[in-house]
């Protein structure tokens, strides 16, 4: 990641590390979808409303699909018909080329009905039809969409791999020309694939040979394949902890042959297929999964009305309100968040690959914890059937593995945040070397880094409201503190900053609250203006407790990295990681009594065990 070049489309994030907020791609906090495009607003609750007739009628029946671990087919061809497998398609193959904003609204109100039909339509629309949309050619297009947008098949993205997972750079699936010269021969696997066992046409990518500097390397290519090619099968379908209806299939490539008019894109060029499909995807993950958290809310509080303990509702308890209160105002935060990188994608002025990131986990890890508290609030009820609160438990657990683990996805958005000043420093390394010959850049470089420190630089300039002044101060301190904290990691360990996962990490959570804040303050400011802040007294009671936790959590963070206690406990913590990795696990003798205990049974990613827990295909 370290050379990859800065985009040159601006970022809100980005900018962040560097010491910089550019208030102009936050504020104002754009405008509802029905203020910026009714028509399709119309569209939007012309599509929602058909789910919720399906639920209505007993067609969708979240309950029935969790047992069953299936989707009606009759639910597939209703979709169909409603225009729900169009989403992303453009008009001109039949589809309803919705905007960022509206796909995103649409996906969460499906998401947050059901889980696996939230999978379903993410697979079909916002991965493989949205694949074919991004980097397909018109022939290609016009072979495939209209019949995707017709619901005629649905389609598929086959990137996952039992060795390498998603890293799309690192795939093992392998091609090589054919022997008439006339397109590629494909063998791997693929798994965890989505629709993979019904899809018409797939999305997937391979390592081909490619030319680079006169040297023959092995870069992804993406190709489209379909089932009825020679040498694709399906290996089998998984049973899973959640998500229980939507079925993920395993996919086998045996010198599959794939004509050069199916390959996506360039060859040697997959990676940009890969990563821009799965930003989009990042978005709409996010909207399903705040989404679910109001929803997860609202039954929160009915459950905690309506049940009396100790001689009082579960709701009077101080307890209860607290992590109401903590889920209103994270939701609150999440919602902004959404709105904000919708819109933003929805302009394409913006490179918005970091804010995707951050959302992704923000709301991931939220959804988690709202459906967490839910079970723990429902005591015995929670745990167990026919009430739903365990399925939502088990559907929000996939959310922190979706469209990237959490832990890469904020690896991805430290190791790019610190492009920028890391490159400033090797300038200004260069610089040194010849102080008085370059005393304009150097002098330069050191009142930037006195204005970082005191914050001078990190400033709004918009009026903001009284009630929020005070929470945008801390923003603009936080943001000179997240810069400082970065150029210490770049000048500490230099390269090895890409082996110090730890202060990564913390400089992307650092990186995350901040966004969440300022896209929670650009709202709120937005919404006083329109309405008044006599008529905004919940959003801003929203704002000020998500702002004042949030900067809690900050604060935590940079003492961290500031600290010599940061580093003495990652010291601390790598070493013991290391004795349990040379014990092969827990080694210290019991408190109570040494006995023995036979072991787990062992796992590993090796073929013949994988086949244990595959069925066959249904």
């Amino acid at each position: 990641m370290s050379s990859v070049a800065v985009p040159a489309k601006p970022s809100f994030l980005r900018e962040l590390f560097a010491g910089d907020i550019n208030e102009s791609l936050l504020f104002p906090y754009p405008a509802t979808l029905d203020a910026r495009d009714p028509d399709e607003a119309r569209t939007v609750q012309r599509l929602v409303d058909a789910v919720n007739a399906m639920v209505a009628s007993g067609l969708i029946d979240p309950t029935r699909f969790d047992e069953q671990e299936s989707i009606d087919e009759a639910v597939v061809q209703a979709f169909a018909k409603a225009g729900l497998l169009a989403l992303t398609i453009p008009k001109t193959y039949g589809g309803l080329g919705l905007s960022a904003s509206a796909y995103a609204r649409v996906f969460g109100a499906v998401a947050s009905i059901d889980a696996s039909l939230g999978v379903l339509i993410g697979v079909h629309c916002g991965l493989g039809s949205k694949a074919i949309v991004i980097a397909g050619n018109d022939v290609q297009k016009a072979r495939y969409l209209p019949g995707l947008a017709r619901g005629e098949t649905l389609a598929a993205y086959a990137l996952t791999e039992p060795e390498t997972g998603s890293d799309a750079q690192h795939i093992v699936t392998r091609v090589e020309r054919s022997a008439d010269n006339t397109g590629w021969v494909v063998n791997g696997r693929k798994h965890w694939i989505g629709n993979g066992q019904r899809a018409g046409v797939i999305a997937t990518f391979a390592q081909t040979p490619v030319q680079r500097n006169g040297e023959t390397v092995m870069r992804p290519t993406a190709f489209l394949v379909r089932p009825d090619m020679p040498g694709f099968r399906v290996d089998g379908t998984i049973r899973k902890l959640g998500i229980r209806a939507s079925t993920q299939a395993e996919l086998v490539f045996e010198n599959l042959f794939v004509p050069d008019d199916h390959v996506l894109g360039e060859v040697g060029k997959g990676f940009r297929v890969a990563v821009n499909a799965l930003n989009a995807g990042r978005l709409s993950l996010a909207s399903g999964c705040t989404s679910a958290c109001k929803k997860l809310l609202g039954e929160f509080t009915r459950y905690a009305e309506a049940r009396t303990q100790f001689g009082d509702r579960l709701a009077s308890f101080e307890i209860t309100q607290r992590k109401m209160a903590t889920m209103a105002s994270e939701t609150y935060a999440a919602d902004a968040m959404v709105g904000a990188l919708a819109a933003a994608l929805d302009t394409d002025h913006v490179d918005a690959s970091l804010e995707a990131a951050c959302i992704k986990v923000f709301a991931s890890e939220l959804v988690w914890r709202c459906s967490d508290e839910l079970v723990q609030l429902a005591g015995g009820r929670g745990f167990v059937k026919p009430w739903p609160y365990e399925r939502y438990l088990r559907d929000a657990r996939i959310n922190r593995i979706f469209e990237g683990a959490n832990e890469i996805l904020r690896l991805f958005v430290g190791l790019n945040g610190i492009q920028g000043p890391a490159e400033a420093l090797k300038e200004i390394a260069g610089a040194l070397k010849n102080p008085i010959q370059n005393w304009v850049l150097v002098s330069s470089f050191a009142a930037d880094r006195v204005a970082s420190a005191f914050g001078k630089r990190e400033r709004f300039q918009m009026t903001l409201h009284p009630l929020l002044k005070t929470h945008a101060t801390y923003v603009e301190k936080h943001v000179a503190e997240l810069a400082k904290a970065t150029q210490q990691a770049v000048t500490t360990h230099k390269k090895e900053i890409l082996q110090r996962q730890l202060v990564v990490e913390r400089l992307a959570d650092m990186a995350i609250e901040l966004y969440a804040r300022a896209t929670t303050i650009s709202r709120t400011q937005t919404l006083i203006e329109e309405r008044g802040a006599d008529a905004c007294v919940r959003e801003i009671a929203l704002t000020e407790l998500f702002c004042v936790q949030s900067g809690r959590r900050f604060r935590a963070l940079r003492v961290e990295l500031d600290s010599d206690a940061g580093e003495q406990i990652d010291a601390l913590r790598r070493s013991i990681a290391q004795r349990v990795r040379a014990e092969h696990g827990y080694a210290s003798s019991d408190a109570l009594l040494d006995v023995a205990v036979p072991p787990l049974p062992s796992w590993s990613l090796t073929r013949d065990e994988q086949a244990r827990a595959v069925e066959p295909t249904r």
